[in-house]
This record gives structure tokens, sequence and C-alpha cells, in this order.
């Protein structure tokens, strides 16, 4: 089972695809074959951000691994990546994304009434 949102981030001509999956290295998996990349091997993985191309981008979170932790941890890389492709290093247009993606990932999971541990 996995719960998805596609997150449209106007301000930077992206969208990211939230994922919590209760079979990630699956879904991983999945978006490595649309970019014809090989796949990691599978592993324990509580969380990851996949760059598909420069307007789209992937965070996946293991379900069973869903927390503030891991869910910070990975809007982080998000952030960093996101604003790296563009060679904006300004903290204060990080920290507005920060926001902006926290808001979305925690509205999505209290609409899907998903616990985070």
């Amino acid at each position: 089972m996995s719960f998805r949102k596609l997150i449209n981030i106007e301000t930077f001509s992206c969208n990211l695809e939230f994922v919590i999956s209760d079979k990630i290295n699956i879904d991983i998996s999945n978006v490595y074959k649309k970019y014809n990349v090989r796949s990691l091997e599978e592993s324990t993985i509580e969380g990851i951000l996949i760059c598909g191309e420069l307007s789209k981008y992937y965070l996946l979170i293991d379900l069973q691994y869903l927390s503030h932790n891991t869910i910070a941890h990975e809007i982080y890389h998000a952030v960093v990546r996101i604003t790296e492709d563009r060679d904006i290093v300004d903290e204060e247009t990080q920290a507005w994304l920060c926001g902006f993606l926290s808001d979305k990932v925690y509205s999505f999971l209290k609409k899907k009434k998903l616990e985070i541990k």
C-alpha cells in the first residue's frame, strides 16, 4: 500500500511526488525504471529523495519509519537538492521552501490519518 501526493512547487517550476509506502524498495525501483537508472541493491531504507529530472523530484518514506525525524530529514534533502539545482544558496529562500514542503506534507498526512511515530 502506498499513499501519494504530488506537490506543485510553482516558485521553482518543479514538482515533488511525496510517497509513503509499505513496499518502499518496489516504489524506488519503479521510479528508477522511469528514468532507465539501475536500482540500488535492496536494503533497509527509511526514506530517500530521488531527482528524476530538473522539474521532477520524488521523496519516498517507508511507512514503518514514518516519524517527525524521518520527515524532517528527507525534506531537508529535498530543499537542498531543489535549491542547489537552481544555484540558490540564500537561507531565507531555503527556509521558505522547507516550511512550504512541511506544510504540504503534514496536511497530506493528517488528511490520510497516518500515524506519525
